[in-house]
């Protein structure tokens, strides 16, 4: 996991939550048999960093259930690199 600056205990509560479901699901897929191609997972991580930036610098308001923090998009990303990590890992 990076260590990231936070700012408050609720952008760190973000991050954690973000984490965690990331994880949660992967367990999921792993007892389905399922799994993401390290392409995929890249590509992933990408997608959440990219919304990290774009939530960091919006000036507009965090409204609505769907919408995330930075925090939490960044705690995402972070799971995904350690999935990616571990299923790199798993392959040597």
């Amino acid at each position: 996991m990076q260590n990231i600056p936070m700012r408050n205990d609720s952008a760190e509560h973000d991050y954690e939550a973000g984490f965690g479901r990331i994880m949660w699901l992967s367990e999921q897929a792993r007892l389905h048999g399922w799994r993401l191609s390290e392409r995929q997972l890249i590509h992933e991580i990408v997608q959440r960093e990219r919304a990290a930036n774009i939530r960091e610098k919006s000036s507009l308001p965090i409204i609505g259930s769907e919408v995330r923090s930075a925090a939490w998009n960044r705690g995402q990303a972070d799971a995904l690199r350690n999935l990616l990590r571990i299923q790199r890992e798993s392959y040597d």
